[in-house]
């Protein structure tokens, strides 16, 4: 993530760090403006705020309590404009933040806020892209390991390699399995408490814990009654979100492979496979389709993805013609192109594509599912909704840019129940026409025109202009 630091190093922005750099490493999640002498309300920590001072106290007891105030919310960092309100940053100002740990970055006038946020969001958009980038890389990694291996040792040693960590495998009864390195069998000493915990409730399940500058995570292993062993991870310091979603695939596979029902394993794995290979991993789905016996379909090929029990999806997913599993809850399958439809309550289908396109065409296929749910269809195509070029939008970053130009407004929503994000897309539909829009909004026109001056007023933008609808109508696609 982007720190103040980071935006220092941006020369087009000619920011200029005054004051708080103890805390100039400290990652910005988001990026606000406001005049306001009290903004915390609207602030949720991490963020970067922009200001002019424009209602800054002049005393320099009311400055030291408006930084109080920012540092205490959680801040990232206070960007403060000069040369608008004020020539230059109060020294009494800069004095509070430095004693507070937090970064003022001194914003000079050539530079619009926009701009700040722009690069702000580009950079969690590039973050998040690497991330679900480093996950995938690590799932194959660890899915090949776990079926090379006879002993899992394998596997510890990817899990431990991938997160720069110690890991364990334990037995049910505590004993040690494998330890990489092989001196972290040592931590499992001082586990028993938290493995206590974990057999009290049914596998799998987890539990963190953090003493004397060691963070530790411990998996128990197995499904339904049958504990299968536990998985334990740590360092020095704290696990990201990304490390957790490793450490979960891991936990996974390790579950299947100690288990050893193979009635049971099958769908996993299937389903492990099949995600691999909607996301481009073709060598690692090969490696593990064969063992299982799954065929890839004749191309060209068309990825379904469906809601609602499916029989034919599930029960077919053994054949030549068509690989079925459910991912993340929905039922998805790839399918020779000219295989009949299976049946489902809602069923989105992308165009016909050769394997290597894939990636795109379950983007697509789970993209037409969404209007199918919306709209009460039983099967919606790609090909059905109109957009066009989006035919061609297949950057992951594309749609991490439209998740982060969309997100002030769904973090508005979460918080504060506006229903932002859904008056924008009725109102984008509509023409910009208030009454069809505030109709199917089930709203009057007024409440409509306040949403549509918050969207305004949270994303910077003037909705009247042509560019900034279809930027955000192609946002909202990319994203539904």
């Amino acid at each position: 993530m982007p720190t103040a630091s980071d935006l220092t190093g941006h020369a087009q922005l000619g920011l200029t760090l005054r004051a708080g750099h103890a805390g100039a490493d400290r990652p910005i999640s988001w990026v606000h403006a406001s005049e306001l002498t009290d903004p915390t309300q609207f602030l949720s920590g991490g963020e970067l705020l922009l200001t002019t001072g424009f209602a800054l106290p002049e005393t320099r007891d009311g400055q030291a309590a408006y930084i109080g105030r920012l540092a205490a919310a959680g801040l990232s960092g206070l960007g403060f404009g000069v040369q608008l309100g004020h020539d230059e940053i109060p020294e009494p100002l800069l004095a509070a933040a430095e004693a507070s740990y937090l970064p003022v970055l001194e914003v000079p006038h050539r530079t619009p806020f926009i701009e700040i946020s722009k690069t702000v969001s580009q950079a969690l958009a590039d973050t998040r892209s690497a991330e679900a980038h480093r996950f995938e890389t690590a799932r194959t990694a660890l899915t090949t390991a776990a079926m090379r291996g006879e002993d899992l040792g394998g596997l510890i040693g990817r899990l431990a390699t991938e997160l720069t960590c110690w890991a364990v495998l334990l037995n049910p009864d505590g004993t040690v399995v494998h330890a990489e390195p092989t001196r972290a069998a040592e931590h499992t000493y001082a586990l028993a408490p938290d493995l206590d915990r974990l057999r009290a409730v049914r596998p799998p399940s987890s539990i963190g814990s953090s003493a004397d500058g060691e963070y530790v995570a411990a998996h128990s292993l197995g499904g339904g009654h049958r504990l299968a062993g536990f998985l334990v991870v740590g360092r020095d310091h704290t696990f990201t979100s990304t490390d957790h979603h490793i450490t979960h695939a891991a936990s996974s596979l390790l579950s299947i492979a100690l288990t050893r029902a193979r009635s049971a394993a099958d769908p996993r794995l299937r389903a492990i496979a099949l995600k691999l290979l909607l996301t481009g991993h073709r060598t690692a789905f090969d490696e593990l389709a064969d063992p299982l016996g799954m065929k890839l379909p004749g191309e060209p090929v068309v990825v379904l993805a469906g809601s609602g029990h499916s029989p034919t999806l599930v029960d077919s997913s053994a054949t030549s013609d068509l690989l079925a599993a459910d991912l993340d809850g929905e039922l998805v399958a790839v399918a020779s192109a000219a295989q009949q439809l299976p049946s489902a309550r809602h069923l989105g289908v992308s165009p016909p594509t050769e394997l290597d396109g894939l990636p795109g065409a379950y983007r697509q296929a789970r993209q037409a599912l969404t209007e199918a749910t919306r709209h009460g269809a039983a099967v919606i195509r790609f090909d059905d909704l109109g957009v066009g070029l989006l035919h061609d939008v297949t950057d992951q970053g594309i749609g991490s840019r439209a998740e982060a130009m969309l997100r002030p407004l769904s973090a508005h929503d979460a918080q504060q129940r506006g229903e932002l994000v859904r008056s924008l897309r009725a109102w984008i539909a509509h023409h910009g026409h208030w009454d069809p829009a505030a109709a199917e909004l089930g709203v009057h026109r007024h409440t409509l025109r306040h949403r549509m001056s918050k969207v305004a007023a949270l994303l910077d933008c003037n909705l009247d202009s042509p560019d900034v609808r279809a930027q955000l109508w192609l946002a909202l696609r990319l994203v539904s």
